[in-house]
């Protein structure tokens, strides 16, 4: 016989012996005859709605099995049926519930959040205003956005400005955002190649520092008014972007309305711009997108505008000038604005960026970081 044959049957006589044996101190089979180990409990608990608004209510249902009791705590407390539904009653705070299911296998508990949703901000006496204020310095995120806005082209954008004059700090820059369509992210995502955007604000002269000009940016360029700003005043801008044909797109950007020569045009001939969207695309205000912990182009301080903005109109056409000025003055009061009007708010606040046009679907503003400050007229 030879070694290896040797140390194979010896092996395989262990193995016969643990089989006569049942495996008794494996755990994996009772002994013939024992009991089986009990069953660990579950317990499920959902709450609906799980946002209401002050004073509303909402209602929890839960379930579990292999359960004998089924206790309450948080929110509620109390010994409760093993199943159920049962009314919140008033929420006046968000409040955390949770259940507890005991059984013989043990115990199991399911928690559940109900938010209360804090009421908007009571809307402004007639003749006060509200609006954004940034500080320019930089110092903390505070980015409005809208995720997956409407297509780059065709568009309209009006808002009020009161923009004021940068006094550079060290390691910060001389650049401002009104808005952007972009990327919400680096610039150069495709191909490293910042192919889909535009956007109008103040642009330093020189850059990075220099003083501020009315532009465009857009296909890598800064196209400018050649004089500076006149700040600490108010400006009514509108800026409108179209897509002429499969190449050519136009942007039209006017600063000073309802001074229609005030303006900036731009044209794009080039058959790869803006043909297909960013990885997140968005339409941001008052700061660029999150570049690793510094702005969009690269700089610190996030090319944050120094300023108020409010006033804010989106349309998701290209609306002509004298449909612009009245819906200046007027918003909705024009067929094409009715139509395609897409986010509306000319009071808005830190706490209050929510759509106000009151027709089709809402399109809230969000916030990246902290908010912007509140200016009251």
């Amino acid at each position: 016989m030879s070694a290896w044959f040797a140390e194979v049957r010896g092996r395989t006589a262990v193995v016969v012996v643990s089989l006569l044996l049942g495996c008794a101190g494996s755990g994996e089979s009772p002994p013939p005859g024992g009991d089986p180990q009990p069953v660990p409990p579950t317990v499920m608990l959902t709450a609906s709605p799980e946002s209401v608004a002050s004073g509303e209510v909402s209602t929890l249902t839960w379930s579990s099995t292999e359960a004998t009791s089924c206790t309450a705590s948080g929110g509620w407390s109390g010994a409760r049926a093993i199943s159920g539904a049962e009314s919140t009653g008033a929420l006046a705070s968000t409040t955390t519930y949770t259940v507890t299911a005991d059984g013989a296998g043990g115990s199991a508990s399911a928690s559940v959040t109900v938010t209360v949703v804090p009421p908007p901000p009571p809307p402004p006496p007639p003749g006060q205003k509200f609006g954004l204020e940034w500080h320019g310095d930089g110092a903390t995120r505070r980015m409005l956005y809208w995720h997956n806005p409407f297509p780059i082209y065709d568009a309209t954008y009006v808002f009020r400005v009161y923009p004021r004059k940068k006094t550079v700090p060290p390691h910060q820059t001389g650049y401002y955002t009104t808005f952007f369509w972009g990327n919400d992210g680096t610039c150069t995502w495709d191909n490293d190649f910042c192919n889909t955007y535009y956007g109008a604000h103040p642009y330093p002269v020189p850059p990075p520092n220099g003083p501020g000009q009315w532009e465009i940016t857009v296909f890598a360029n800064d196209h400018a008014t050649g004089f500076e700003v006149e700040w600490d005043r108010w400006y009514t801008q509108a800026f409108r972007a179209w897509r002429e044909s499969a190449r050519i797109t136009q942007h039209e950007f006017y600063w000073d309305l309802p001074d229609t020569s005030k303006v900036i045009r731009v044209t794009v001939d080039h058959p790869d711009w803006a043909d297909k969207n960013p990885p997140i695309p968005a339409i941001v205000m008052g700061q660029t997108p999150d570049r690793g912990g510094v702005s969009w182009g690269g700089y610190p301080g996030w090319e944050e505008f120094n300023g108020i903005i409010r006033g804010i109109q989106f349309y998701s056409n290209d609306l002509s000038v004298q449909d612009i000025l009245s819906e200046i003055d007027a918003p909705k009061s024009t067929s094409a604005g009715l139509a395609s009007i897409w986010y509306l708010n000319l009071d808005p606040r830190p706490t209050d960026v929510t759509d106000k046009k009151g027709v089709g679907t809402p399109h809230d503003g969000s916030w990246d970081g902290g908010t912007a400050f509140e200016w009251t007229e």
